[in-house]
């Protein structure tokens, strides 16, 4: 019998207003920060200011590094590392959503790494030296990358985006305070709870998936489906904001543990070659990855349905799993999304390219429930044009 494995070593604090407890827990990562936001408005988010005032409340000295673009590159990596090193920087604070908080986890690795080429690091288990101490703060509610041991960057030997997986990059510390979502514009709280919701349907159909992550997995869509719309409507509705950061953070929890599946395979394709961002790529992608799987897990599928509000008592596994693919679109629809790739400018043109890049990434592929030949990825994408 095959034995599995769930792995957690995330310090986590949780709450409306925590972030004013960092004070109290940065004297054991050092005396000099490296703070990393994104080049735009997460710059220019109150929460940094709080950040310095709360550091040097407490003796603590911070660098700004606010050069993080979206899907970060090795270069940018490298010259935050750099950055780093120049100033002597001995822990490293990701502030912002997925892409300031992988640019931070690789960063953290990368200034104890410095002899290593960055693109041999794709992959699982490539990092060798433990991290300068790293703590992540989200201010979306949507990657759960505050709870991974994963992190994506572009670059490498294909210019393409590379997954890094390793237990070097989780951080010590997740700070996840709903306020820092508050005011989230409608698209971007869809795009990013749609990238929590396929987290959580792809890790509860993933092939290594147990009982302690599909509980949260379970939960997670729960709440998504709850809070999401109210979250669009509202930006400043407490209780939903509340209940999609806790969504997102579970979520995270499942898939670093079990994996997921061809929809991030095929929204990794999209961001590489269209620059199309993370959550809109699975918002688009995900209904048509279901309706392709059902066939091989149809039980977890009617089990999603019923997390997601459906009432499927007496229909058969199929007909129930279906339904599940059903709410998912219905409640996109009612979403500020984009509805398809030919909304996107994407054509029918390109989707033999994207689909062998997609089929490139085995890691995902892996731990999708159906097995997959090129010409299945190919059908799927022409699906969604």
């Amino acid at each position: 019998m095959s034995s599995s494995t769930y792995r957690f070593p995330v310090q986590v604090i949780f709450g409306e207003g925590c972030i004013a407890e960092i004070g109290a827990v940065v004297g054991r990562f050092g005396k000099h920060a490296l703070l990393i936001t994104g080049a735009g408005e997460t710059s220019r988010l109150p929460a940094v200011n709080s950040i310095k005032k709360l550091l040097g409340e407490n003796g603590k000295k911070v660098t700004h590094f606010a050069e993080v673009e979206s899907d970060p590159s090795v270069e940018t990596v490298e010259k935050g590392a750099g950055v780093a090193r120049e100033e002597g920087c001995d822990f490293v604070i990701g502030l912002g959503g997925g892409s300031p908080m992988d640019a931070a986890k690789v960063i953290a690795v990368r200034i104890t790494n410095k002899e290593e080429d960055i693109a041999l690091w794709e992959g699982v288990g490539k990092i060798s030296r433990r991290p300068k101490p790293l703590m992540c703060i989200p201010t979306t509610s949507g990657t759960g990358s505050e709870a991974t041991s994963v992190a994506v960057i572009t670059g490498g030997k294909r210019g393409q985006k590379m997954s890094l997986v390793s237990q070097n990059l989780y951080p010590i510390l997740a700070v996840i305070d709903p306020e820092l979502t508050y005011g989230l514009p409608p698209e971007l709280t869809a795009e990013t709870g749609m990238d929590a919701l396929t987290h959580a349907v792809e890790s509860y159909v993933a092939r290594k998936a147990w009982a302690p992550t599909q509980v949260l997995s379970l939960q997670a869509t729960r709440l998504i489906f709850t809070y999401l719309e109210a979250c669009c409507m509202d930006g400043s509705d407490q209780e939903a904001r509340r209940q999609l950061s806790l969504a997102s953070f579970m979520a995270g929890m499942a898939f670093t543990n079990v994996g997921l599946g061809l929809t991030h395979g095929m929204a990794h394709a999209l961001g590489s070659h269209f620059g199309v961002p993370h959550g809109r790529a699975n918002a688009i992608m995900l209904p048509h990855v279901m309706r392709f799987n059902l066939e091989a897990c149809p039980e977890l599928y009617r089990d999603l349905a019923t997390a997601m509000g459906v009432n499927v008592s007496g229909l058969s596994a199929m007909r129930a799993a279906e339904e599940a693919v059903k709410a998912v679109e219905d409640m996109t629809s009612n979403l500020p999304l984009k509805k398809s790739l030919t909304n996107l400018g994407i054509t029918e043109n390109s989707v033999e390219t994207l689909a062998a890049e997609a089929f490139l990434n085995t890691r995902l592929r892996s731990s999708n429930p159906r097995d997959t030949v090129l010409q299945d990825l190919t059908d799927v994408l022409r699906q969604a044009i």
